[in-house]
């Protein structure tokens, strides 16, 4: 598969990052506007995989 990219927010909410005090890590949540569909279906396509994600502020 090669690379996608896709615009999105962390949305307002108190849980949109968790930090597992179990040490398993932390937990992501993202606001991704509709247009951004494609790469969403992309993304579900990565379920159970590793993948790398970098992160860069819009303009």
């Amino acid at each position: 598969m090669n690379k996608f990219s896709f615009v999105a927010s962390l949305p307002p909410i108190q849980s949109a990052i968790s930090v597992s005090g179990q040490g398993d890590g932390a937990r992501i949540k993202l606001d991704i506007p509709q247009s951004e569909m494609p790469a969403v279906i992309n993304l579900q396509l990565l379920s159970g995989k590793v993948f790398k994600v970098t992160i860069e502020p819009e303009e």
